[in-house]
């Protein structure tokens, strides 16, 4: 699964120009970095209009119109790629509402349950890269307006974050890869051949200080290197 991630460039030209999108003026106004972006949190999704990527707020966990509360969203950070054809929460999201999810890495954990040792994934050139995701806008009832939800599309785990845990976020590696999977009328062959883990090299892994346990702590200090018994864990 993915259950937190970073976006951490403080430039917001720099993270424009890595999404091959132009900065809005919504963008630059309310871009910030982050190094623990938790479910149930305010992030970007990227579209494509009339040829064009598009960034958009949107709140991290999928909630259609039929739920009856926005708290539903946290059920659906993931999408499991092996159902969003069949589950109902994402068959429609997965037709029209394919999008970029912009990320500089993201976490996993392991160790027991109350001793938990976070590892961080990321490019080895820290550079910008895109999870595959869905959105959709919907309007529950009693509410105003619409609100902008998306989930992370998953895969099983390549071999560098399977020794950690048995899933991975679908990792869109380029920019033909990231054209295919917003390009609106592609076909379902295509889509499926997307959602794979990505090649083992595209990553690499460190370990980062316990603060990234705590989805209060959204600062540099997360992604601090680890020492002791920590580093030989990947090794």
């Amino acid at each position: 699964m993915c259950g937190r991630f970073t976006l951490t460039p403080e430039n917001v030209e720099f993270v424009a120009q890595q999404l091959g999108i132009s900065p809005s003026e919504v963008f630059e106004e309310h871009y910030v970095p982050r190094w623990n972006i938790a479910p149930m949190q305010e992030h970007w999704v990227v579209t494509s209009e009339r040829e064009e990527l598009a960034p958009q707020r949107a709140t991290w966990g999928l909630v259609n119109w039929w739920e009856d509360t926005r708290r539903e969203g946290a059920k659906y950070i993931n999408a499991r790629a092996e159902s969003i054809e069949s589950r109902r929460p994402f068959r429609e999201a997965f037709q029209q509402g394919r999008c970029l999810i912009p990320a500089d890495g993201f976490f996993e954990w392991t160790g027991e349950k109350n001793a938990r040792r976070p590892f961080w994934f990321h490019r080895p050139d820290d550079g910008v890269f895109a999870f595959a995701g869905l959105y959709t806008s919907a309007r529950l009832k009693g509410e105003e307006a619409a609100t902008t939800t998306f989930t992370i599309v998953t895969t099983e785990a390549n071999g560098l974050v399977g020794r950690i845990h048995d899933r991975m976020p679908v990792v869109l590696p380029d920019e033909q890869a990231t054209a295919a999977w917003l390009y609106a009328g592609q076909d379902r062959a295509t889509l499926r051949g997307l959602l794979r883990p990505v090649a083992d090299g595209y990553l690499v892994a460190r370990p980062v200080s316990t603060r990234a346990n705590s989805v209060q702590n959204d600062d540099p200090a997360c992604l601090e290197e680890a020492e002791g018994e920590m580093q030989g864990t990947l090794l």
